[in-house]
């Protein structure tokens, strides 16, 4: 291990422990083999082992066939291909999530209630039926279509991520008072620049 650390040995044979977090800046080639044994988060891992300096580097993931390996196996492999990037650890959950099943958060199941009726209507359900047992009022919620015949939107050369246009579309919909929507402005300017008046508008 030391002589691999001072470039005195150009291969290193090991198992998957190498995956917990060992920091070699000059490796620039990752070979794995049999990926399709491995979780999504520990390729994941292991595919973070090279590529960490300024060095291009190259990770490659040998399986028997497409044809021998499981359904979600294939699913996994799929998705780190995807994965890269900023929020590279946010669209691996998402992926995780997608493949291996929401499950039921109280419990150890790994397909539930979440699944018939999506993540997050189960949390909302879940926080509305916390309140009635304290015995605290649970408020209707108001969803009020509303047509002011005006562009509003984020335009996509303002926030190219559909993702992130997505999201903060979410958090807009969700202040409740006029000093969060004064921080999400400020947030929005800080991470994206001036907006015009079509972004102007959603905040009316």
């Amino acid at each position: 291990m030391v002589d691999f650390l001072d470039n005195k040995t150009q291969v290193l044979v090991c198992s998957a422990i190498i995956e917990s977090g060992l920091d070699f800046p000059n490796a620039n080639t990752i070979i794995i083999n049999r990926a399709d044994q491995f979780g999504l988060a520990q390729l994941y891992q292991l595919r973070g082992r090279v590529g960490r300096s300024h060095r291009h580097a190259y990770a490659y993931l040998l399986i028997p066939g497409e044809k021998a390996i499981t359904p979600d196996a294939e699913k996994r492999l799929r998705a780190l291909q995807e994965i890269d990037g900023l929020g590279g650890g946010f669209k691996l959950a998402l992926h995780d999530l997608e493949i291996r099943g929401a499950g039921n958060l109280l419990g150890d199941q790994q397909s539930g209630q979440i699944t018939a009726v999506g993540f997050e209507l189960y949390t909302e359900m879940m926080e509305k039926a916390i309140q009635e047992l304290k015995g605290e009022e649970v408020l209707p919620e108001v969803d009020p279509e509303i047509r002011l015949g005006i562009s509003a939107y984020f335009p996509d050369n303002y926030i190219p991520d559909a993702n992130q246009r997505l999201y903060f579309y979410k958090r807009l919909a969700s202040l409740r008072s006029s000093q969060e929507l004064d921080e999400l402005k400020e947030e929005i300017r800080d991470r994206f620049g001036p907006y015009g008046t079509v972004v102007e508008n959603l905040f009316w």
